[in-house]
């Protein structure tokens, strides 16, 4: 840590051997807290975040799925956006695996926002603190979408970790750290293409450049620069977009996608029920707006980067009409008949009125 104090980068293989000591040999988090404070604090670089995803992989071994890698892919963010939405990248998931993709969805409870991934997949009886391997691997070969937990379900001896996530809150000890940063992007799984929201533009190029590190071979990394953590409808979008061969910056806004720019009440989370209930109305077709439009905009950039679509403009279209086709909400009931409760995919339906 003394050369983190003096300012100084870690390399790699300095970031990752320090991470795992840690995890190993601490348990009452405090050596993690302090690390993960000073490196916050100095700025994390893309080897030293590189080096933290090369730890993780020690305590959660590959999982082979025997899925082609480059149709597997995951529409997760950093989330902790300034502005708090709607379920989009959920909601969006739905919609790219409809299109025949393998999404193998990260989640996590909501923190800072009402409702966080896990939690709407909770409201069906879906618990992704308790996806196995084997389940991941069958929901993806036979429904095309998994919800699942890599921190606190798949990993072993991350104790300490999950120790941490209690003493922050316990002792008042929140703060961002790297793990907001790479905990979606870190997959046991190969993954060669991928979209990241990103909760600020400071580290766009920076988590640019990881991914790229990690393997993938396209992508997009943007932040709504408005304050959300996906491609806004209410304002400008800054991207950073990579291929084998490429690498551009730019900004965009919703009108040169064809949307209406929107207001944020539109798209505003309101309350953990509302979410869920704007969750199933998009999937079904009911929600024609605002909301649709983001979580197709979102969808569409997935596609893009999938290479199903030209362009994004082109990949709303294709998200729409999957949507107006039933596609989308014909992968919610399967994955719900598979791991999740029926019942209370029923009892939300009523609420919803689809």
């Amino acid at each position: 840590m003394c050369k983190m104090i003096e300012g100084e980068d870690l390399t790699a293989e300095e970031a990752k051997k320090s991470f795992a000591s840690i995890i190993r040999e601490e348990k009452d988090s405090y050596f993690l807290t302090a690390f993960f404070a000073i490196l916050s604090t100095k700025g994390e670089t893309t080897e030293e975040l590189y080096g933290l995803c090369q730890a993780l992989s020690e305590f959660c071994p590959h999982l082979t799925v025997g899925i082609d890698p480059n149709v597997i892919t995951d529409l997760s963010g950093t989330g902790g956006g300034k502005l708090k939405t709607i379920n989009v990248s959920t909601a969006a998931s739905f919609i790219v695996a409809s299109a025949g993709f393998k999404v193998a969805k990260q989640a996590f409870p909501g923190i800072t926002s009402p409702t966080g991934s896990a939690d709407i997949f909770r409201t069906f009886g879906i618990d992704v603190f308790r996806i196995t391997a084997k389940q991941i691997k069958e929901c993806l070969i036979n429904v095309g979408i998994v919800p699942y937990n890599v921190v606190f379900s798949l990993a072993k001896g991350l104790e300490n970790i999950r120790n941490f996530g209690k003493l922050q809150f316990e002792k008042g000890l929140a703060f961002r750290t790297p793990m907001h940063l790479i905990s979606n992007i870190f997959s046991p799984m190969e993954i060669k293409r991928r979209i990241y929201g990103m909760f600020t533009e400071k580290y766009l190029n920076t988590i640019g450049d990881l991914l790229q590190k990690l393997g993938y071979v396209k992508g997009m990394v943007f932040h709504g620069l408005d304050g959300l953590c996906e491609i806004s409808n209410i304002g400008p979008t800054k991207i950073i977009e990579f291929d084998k061969i490429e690498r551009k910056e730019y900004t965009v806004a919703p009108e040169d996608f064809g949307i209406k720019r929107a207001n944020y009440k539109e798209i505003k989370a309101i309350s953990p029920e509302q979410n869920v209930m704007d969750f199933l109305r998009i999937l079904s077709g009911k929600e024609k707006a605002a909301k649709r439009d983001i979580v197709a905009l979102n969808a569409a950039a997935s596609l893009y980067v999938m290479e199903r679509t030209k362009d994004i403009k082109e990949g709303i279209l294709i998200a729409k009409d999957l949507i107006e086709k039933g596609k989308a909400w014909e992968k919610l009931e399967n994955l719900i008949s598979l791991i999740g409760e029926p019942k209370k995919l029923e009892y939300w339906k009523e609420k919803a009125g689809v």
